[in-house]
């Protein structure tokens, strides 16, 4: 009897030790959308403390981007939660600009574990734009704020239908489009690609060590990759297509133009 009441009271100290843990939201710069040429980011949840079997359920956060902007063309991130299950929905303008609830809502027959210690990418998104932003910011929306009131919603994230959200992480709430255009155009200043429109070869001029080259079309479908500097592009169509460099130095993404 002794010895089942010890391991009741363990139990229930395990369970109380799971229940006291809290998600809290980031948001992060993953690089360039080879697919669309768009900055891409990440919705993050870090929990609290290593969770083991954290079933997930619907889940859901609130951004503001510059008036004018959207946000969409979602892509499963590591948590593997089906890039399909998200949608983004307008809330309009609010006091930092235009405001999207990003929301997932379960579809699959299983649902989507969750373990380890995170940061956990629930998924990935572009800030869709042309060009680029070069100004202002996207932010998470808190929790109180007015614009939630649209429609009902707020920051949240469902465990086994218990919602554990916390808070918006304070260092990884915000990301200034102002600093990703300098670090990006200081990035592609690194690597060059001539000439630009192409009729038969495309040079690819760079004093870092280049790990592949990948072309794109529009649509997304990868055309070549190569480790060759010199690419033959007499046999393309003409038209538009994104070109992803992969060096020592990181990632760059550069549009060419065949005639």
């Amino acid at each position: 009897m002794k010895k089942l009441y010890t391991t009741a009271l363990i139990l229930l100290f395990c369970m109380s030790i799971q229940a006291q843990i809290t998600y809290q939201f980031g948001v992060s710069f993953v690089g360039i959308n080879a697919n669309t040429g768009n900055y891409q980011m990440a919705f993050l949840a870090t929990p609290s403390a290593p969770v083991t079997n954290h079933s997930t359920d619907d889940m859901g956060g609130g951004f503001y981007v510059p008036t004018g902007l959207t946000i969409g063309n979602f892509v499963t991130g590591n948590s593997n939660l089906p890039a399909s299950e998200w949608v983004s929905i307008s809330m309009g303008p609010g006091d930092f600009g235009d405001a999207y609830f990003l929301g997932r809502d379960e579809a699959g027959q299983f649902s989507i574990i969750l373990n380890g210690p995170g940061p956990f990418e629930l998924v990935l998104f572009d800030i869709i734009a042309d060009p680029n932003p070069t100004s202002g910011e996207i932010r998470f929306v808190e929790n109180g704020d007015p614009v939630f009131d649209t429609i009902y919603i707020e920051n949240y994230i469902n465990i086994a239908t218990q919602n554990l959200y916390d808070q918006n992480d304070p260092t990884a709430s915000a990301i200034s489009f102002q600093t990703l255009h300098t670090e990006t155009f200081n990035a592609n200043n690194l690597v060059e690609m001539y000439p630009n429109p192409a009729t038969n070869v495309v040079h690819i001029k760079t004093s870092n060590s280049i790990n592949n080259i990948e072309i794109f079309s529009i649509l997304g479908k990868q055309i070549l990759k190569t480790t060759s500097k010199d690419i033959d592009v007499s046999r393309f169509e003409a038209g538009s297509y994104i070109v992803k460099i992969d060096t020592e130095w990181g990632q760059t993404i550069k549009k060419l133009i065949i005639k």
